[in-house]
This record gives C-alpha cells, sequence and structure tokens, in this order.
C-alpha cells in the first residue's frame, strides 16, 4: 500500500533551458547579461555607454546568481528582492568611486523556480513570457514611458516599437532606492514554455511575431525569433533564454551568457575587475591638550601654586576643550553639502541647515541652473525636503542625474501639446443691438452644437 501511495505522487517538475545573447546589427558591443540555472533564469539589459552597460548588467547577474539556491514560494521573492537591493548598492559605491561611471544602470528581469511555482521579478524593459496552451502572455509589464502611452490607449503595441522615446526606461538598476522591483508567484504546469528577453527582441517585434515562432524545438525557435529580428534591423543587443518545464528530475549547469560571460568582474587581474571602494587613511593621533599642559604648567613648588593648578585643570582646561571640539563640528559642517529648492532653482549649499544663534551654518556654493518646475514630481519633492545630501562627489552625482532628469521632461513636454479650448456661444447671451436686422434668428428648437472638449494632454513627468 505504500508502495502505490508513493508512486501516486505528484510528478516532480523541472526546467530544460538553452540560452543565447548576441549584439546585433548596430551596437559595436554586448551590454546585455544572461545566466541560467535549473533554478534560476535572468536576463540583463545594461545601459550608460560602452564603458559602463556590460559593467552594470555584469554586476546585476552576478549578484543575482549568488542568491539562486533553494528557495520556495515567497521566500523566493524576498530573495529576489534582496539580490536586487544589493546590486543597486553595489552599482552606488561604483559611480561614487569612479565618476565616469555616473549614469550606469541595468534591467533584470527573469524567475526563480521550487519545482511548483516560478517567483518573478522585474525592473526595467527586458520581458518574462509563458507560452501556455498554444497562448503567450506577459508575466511582466514594462517600466518605460511608451508603455505609459499604451496603457493610456494613446499609441498601439506596434506604434511603441518606433516612437521617438522609446528607450526612455522609467526604472533601472542605478543605485536609487525608489526603482523597487515587480514581484510576484506563478503557478507552474508541465508543458509551459518560458522566455525570458532583453528588448533587443521584444523592442524589434510585436507579441504576435513572438507567439507565432514559439511552437516547435527550442533550438529552432531560437533561430526564427533571431530571423524575425534581423529582418527588422536587430539595432540592438539580442538576448533569448528558452525553457520548457517538464516532469523529471532537474538538470543542467549554471551559464553565463553576453557581457557577464565576458567580463570577469572578481578577477583580480583584469582591467574589468569591479573598483573597490578606497579605504579612507587613519587619521595621525591627535596631541592630548591636557597632558601638554599638565607639563608646562607642571609645579615647582607644590604648596605654592596647587591651588592655581586645580583652578586651571577645574576651568580653563574644559574650556579650552570646549572651543577646540566647537571649532572641530564647524570644520566638519563646512565639509557637507546639500541639495535644496532656492528661488525656483535647484541649489547646492556648502554646510548643514541648521544655525547656531542665529548664526547660518551654510552658504551658497551653486547655482545650478535647474529650475524646480522641469523636475518629476518625486524629484522635485526630494530636493525640496533636502533629501540629497553628503560629500561635495555624492552632490554634484545627484546634481547630474537631477540635470538628465530635468532635460529629460522637458523634452517630454515638448511632444505633449494641451488641447485648446473651442470657445461656444452662450445661448442665454443678449443679440448684439447692431446686429443688422436681415439676419435670421435661430429658431428656439435649434441648439448649437458643441464640440466634445479633448482630454488634456498628460504631463508625462508628473
Amino acid at each position: 500500500m505504500a508502495e502505490n501511495e508513493t508512486s501516486a505522487k505528484t510528478p516532480q517538475l523541472a526546467l530544460r533551458y538553452i540560452g543565447h545573447s548576441e549584439i546585433g546589427l548596430v551596437r559595436k558591443n554586448n551590454q546585455d547579461s544572461a545566466y541560467a540555472s535549473p533554478t534560476m533564469l535572468l536576463v540583463a539589459d545594461g545601459m550608460g555607454g560602452a564603458a559602463a552597460g556590460d559593467l552594470a548588467s555584469a554586476v546585476v547577474v552576478r549578484e543575482m546568481a549568488r542568491i539562486d539556491g533553494k528557495h520556495t514560494g515567497e521566500e523566493m521573492l524576498q530573495a529576489l528582492s534582496t539580490a536586487v537591493d544589493r546590486a543597486s548598492d553595489t552599482i552606488s559605491e561604483l559611480v561614487e568611486s569612479d565618476p565616469s561611471l555616473d549614469g550606469m544602470g541595468s534591467t533584470a528581469s527573469g524567475l526563480m523556480f521550487d519545482g511548483e511555482q516560478f517567483g518573478i521579478v522585474n525592473v526595467g524593459d527586458s520581458r518574462v513570457y509563458l507560452y501556455r496552451d498554444q497562448q503567450l502572455t506577459r508575466l511582466t509589464h514594462d517600466h518605460s514611458f511608451v508603455q505609459t502611452l499604451v496603457d493610456d490607449g494613446r499609441i498601439s503595441e506596434e506604434e511603441s516599437l518606433s516612437h521617438p522615446h522609446r528607450s526612455l526606461i522609467l526604472k533601472v538598476i542605478n543605485g536609487q532606492p525608489q526603482h523597487t522591483p515587480d514581484l510576484k508567484l506563478v503557478s507552474a504546469r508541465a508543458g509551459d514554455r518560458l522566455l525570458i528577453c532583453s528588448d533587443g527582441l521584444c523592442g524589434m517585434i510585436t507579441d504576435p511575431i513572438i507567439e507565432q515562432q514559439l511552437p516547435g524545438e527550442k533550438e529552432a525557435v531560437v533561430e526564427r525569433l533571431l530571423k524575425a529580428v534581423y529582418d527588422e534591423g536587430a539595432q540592438d543587443n539580442i538576448t533569448i533564454l528558452l525553457a520548457d518545464v517538464v516532469d523529471g528530475e532537474a538538470e543542467g549547469s549554471e551559464e553565463l551568457f553576453g557581457a557577464a560571460a565576458n567580463l570577469r568582474v572578481d578577477a583580480p587581474e583584469t582591467t574589468n575587475e569591479i573598483p573597490l571602494l578606497e579605504e579612507e587613511p587613519l587619521a595621525e593621533p591627535r596631541p592630548d591638550p591636557a597632558a601638554a599642559e599638565r607639563i608646562r604648567y607642571s609645579p615647582t613648588s607644590k604648596h605654592r601654586i596647587s591651588t592655581w593648578l586645580k583652578l586651571f585643570l577645574a576651568i580653563i582646561i574644559p574650556v579650552g576643550l570646549l572651543a577646540a571640539g566647537g571649532l572641530g563640528w564647524y570644520a566638519y559642517t563646512q565639509q557637507q553639502y546639500y541639495l535644496t529648492a532656492k528661488d525656483g532653482r535647484v541649489t547646492v549649499f556648502r554646510g548643514v541647515p541648521e544655525t547656531v544663534l542665529s548664526i547660518p551654518l551654510s552658504s551658497i556654493d551653486t547655482d545650478t541652473g535647474i529650475d524646480i518646475s522641469d523636475l518629476p514630481s518625486y524629484y522635485r519633492e526630494q530636493v525640496t525636503r533636502m533629501q540629497y545630501t553628503g560629500s561635495k562627489t555624492s552632490v554634484d552625482n545627484a546634481v547630474t542625474m537631477l540635470r538628465n532628469e530635468a532635460t529629460t521632461c522637458k523634452a517630454l513636454r515638448e511632444q505633449v501639446v494641451p488641447a485648446q479650448p473651442v470657445a461656444t456661444p452662450d445661448p442665454t447671451e443678449s443679440p448684439d443691438p447692431l446686429e443688422s436686422p436681415e439676419t435670421t434668428p435661430t429658431p428656439p428648437s435649434a441648439s448649437p452644437t458643441t464640440p466634445e472638449p479633448e482630454p488634456p494632454a498628460l504631463d508625462p513627468c508628473e
């Protein structure tokens, strides 16, 4: 009886997968990275230029691969969220240590698999698809400007492929804490087919075209997908992971694709290693002012100056130490910087936003010339609340990021022209007394046609 019960158990589900990544026809290097194992599939699409995009995607893949293992259910989502945070922190540290990397970031789309469920993660515009019962379904939602236009019904899916702002991503792993991932659980079935890809695939061909290519052997499917992309120009790096859910035991080994396979980010002997933050030199020991004073005023006659020595130790030295401490603290404040709004512009202040005895501890360092009104609402609030504080380098990096956001929003707003209201006559208004008597009045039964007002144009940066 026990043997029958054992044989009646639900069959074990496993993944059978292949992967492919290539440069395409336009790019000079591959900034995509991917990772595949029996329990994880992930694609990362780097950005930030040839010098940084490949590094960013490789960092993301490395951090995500570190949490690959035996996780189930909600544990998978927690592990994925933690890995995204670690990748974001690492990119932030890299930019702080090397300002030339400022602006780099990466998408991350993929899943973990526990034999029963998929734990889906997504940041950016790479995608995870599920092909089940001959029907294609997106398991992720793009964090992009054109996707908001599609969601609002302002453009079609096909039009989004050629939109001038199709590369504007609203959420990306780049060291900014507000860019949190989308996470969810999806049940798995035997016979499911999964497609994880960068926008070099899904940004070039529509979902119906992708769906047409998915039946058949995995190798043939990948070839057909690549051909469809090349027929459209293959303007970006193309990365594809294709996996089937089958009854059976897990098999296969960990594999890296794209930039992550070529950059040995952990090898100290390579020029592509992730730079480590230099440790700050230890400060030289400060002399003990009390000891120096005790030597200077050491008594020659114990009984004659003992009273003065006690007075000195009790009053003068504490006052001197307080003064020295105050000067040291003030010097520290003058090495700090922060951003805030002044006269409608983003302004850099040196010091801290406090006062002592009505004396301000900060002064204007730089007028950035960035208008607060040009920033997205989130960043306007952050600047107003003085959320950007720290060293000169970190604040300058924040200024660069805000300038890019302002420039982008100004360009987007120029694309959105508000609808002009159409004046309509007031039926209760009395006729002009100078109107010609020959004018035929409008019959009472006829009412003027009022055109339907056009909906106001949406501000893409609100």
